[in-house]
């Protein structure tokens, strides 16, 4: 009895049963949320923060213009005003500056306040917008010899109607580049016609094509773009890691792609005639201009080129040294050899041309760019693939290489070429007067022209 009393008193004593565990101490109230005051001073020390690390070191660097090679895309020509006229675009991969006035391949380039090489347009006039690659661009030839400047200045002495010719072309361009192009500007300017000259740097070798790069930076190309934004954020990167103007060319053509495949390009220029349909603007589809009578010995990284050149010269010089019949023997004997060989079908090609068969001749220069990896001009393969879409959308299409056949002063029309595509100002000229035809609705490219009256 008296053990069990002990018991009891100790249950009294504890208020709970031996071995329950002792009661936890309550927890610390939560603390009070902080103060406007607290969070005012936070947001303005964060702010501070910014100021310091950011905006004061991006008005420096404003005030102080540093010339930033991270937005030069790419060096065209090897011409160092380059970065002056092209900048980096996430979407485009690149395009011309805005409001510059600079020497470009030794002629003067002035962009408008919308990046053309034009004139701004004027208010309530009709456009023309031409989108291509160099050649409406006009490289090499000066400020108001592009066939669009020229075409404003045909169109401009008509009187009426007015319309304004806006110069989107851009060096480098493939179609791929163009119909991006097309789908922001063609929304935004509503023009009632759309010319479109492309075709010349479809088949570049790559390692990553013009669609797959696009795929490969979706992402990485707008987080890019948005810190470019930032001429401070540029500049430092710059001093960590310079970026230099990366070559369109794979090192190698091993495992090379085109730019653009043949496949692609017609996909592209559906969509842009798709576009001109959807927006009820006229399309005009320009053939790419060809020089097939310029050497393709300019790229040396193909095996044996030398032994190539090295033939070339000599026949050359048995050419005019009148040994006709010894040109043909070595010409053809080249081509029985290796008759898979750009090279010995554009030395072919040349030779029967210079015996007087131009069409033999064209023939041959033809499969050369064909059979050609590293093309300098469009395969004849894409060129029929503009035409061919050309009648499938019910376009206008002007073949500029037959348009400048026909207007040469001699056999062949390579006196309207600068080099391997790129039309003289006189060329620009007749390109000009054909679609200030077709813009009258006189013609559909199918025949030539009468020839400009004034090519100054």
């Amino acid at each position: 009895m008296a053990s069990a009393r002990k018991k009891k008193s100790r249950r009294t004593r504890s208020g709970t049963p031996p071995g329950t565990p002792a009661a936890q101490p309550a927890a610390d109230p939560p603390p009070p949320p902080p103060s406007r005051r607290t969070r005012r001073f936070r947001l303005l020390a964060i702010g501070l923060g910014l100021l310091v690390a950011w905006g004061i070191p991006e008005l420096v660097v404003r005030i102080a213009n540093p010339p930033l090679q991270a937005y030069r895309a790419i060096a065209f020509g090897g011409d160092p005003n380059s970065e002056k006229l092209f900048m980096k675009d996430w979407r485009l991969h690149w395009k011309l500056r805005a409001d510059v006035e600079t020497t470009f391949r030794e002629v003067t380039v002035r962009t408008d306040h919308h990046g053309f090489r034009s004139d701004e347009p004027v208010p309530g006039r009709r456009v023309v917008l031409c989108l291509g690659d160099s050649t409406p661009f006009g490289y090499r030839v000066g400020q108001q010899d592009p066939f669009p400047a020229r075409l404003q200045t045909r169109l401009n002495k008509t009187g009426e109607p007015e319309w304004s010719v806006l110069n989107a072309g851009v060096p480098g361009y493939t179609s791929h580049q163009i119909r991006r192009q097309a789908e922001e500007l063609v929304p935004r300017w509503k023009p009632s016609v759309i010319v479109v000259c492309v075709g010349n740097n479809e088949a570049w070798p790559v390692e990553r094509s013009d669609r797959q790069l696009d795929t490969d930076r979706a992402v990485t190309g707008r987080i890019v773009s948005v810190l470019s934004a930032s001429r401070f954020l540029v500049w430092a990167a710059e001093k960590v890691r310079r970026e230099e103007p990366r070559p369109f060319i794979a090192p190698t053509l091993d495992h090379a792609v085109p730019r653009v495949s043949l496949d692609e390009f017609g996909e592209n220029l559906r969509a842009i005639a798709q576009l001109a349909r959807d927006s009820g603007a006229r399309l005009v589809l320009l053939s790419p201009p060809v020089n097939l009578y310029w050497p393709p010995m300019r790229f040396n990284q193909f095996e044996g080129w030398e032994e190539w050149q090295a033939l070339y010269t000599r026949l050359q010089e048995l050419r005019g040294a009148g040994e006709g019949e010894k040109v043909t023997e070595l010409a053809r004997a080249a081509l029985a050899a290796h008759p898979d060989s750009f090279y010995a079908l554009w030395i072919n090609g040349m030779v029967q041309t210079d015996l007087g068969d131009i069409d033999g001749g064209r023939e041959l220069l033809e499969q050369a760019i064909e059979h050609h990896a590293f093309p300098e001009n469009c395969r004849r393969s894409y060129r029929r693939v503009v035409a061919r879409i050309a009648g499938e959308e019910q376009a206008a299409f002007l073949d500029v290489n037959e348009l400048l056949r026909h207007q040469a002063k001699g056999p062949v029309p390579q006196a309207l070429y600068l080099d391997w595509c790129h039309p003289t100002a006189e060329g620009h000229g007749y390109i000009a007067e054909a679609l200030a035809h077709i813009l009258a609705g006189k013609r559909d490219g199918a025949s030539p022209p009468p020839p400009p009256q004034n090519n100054e």
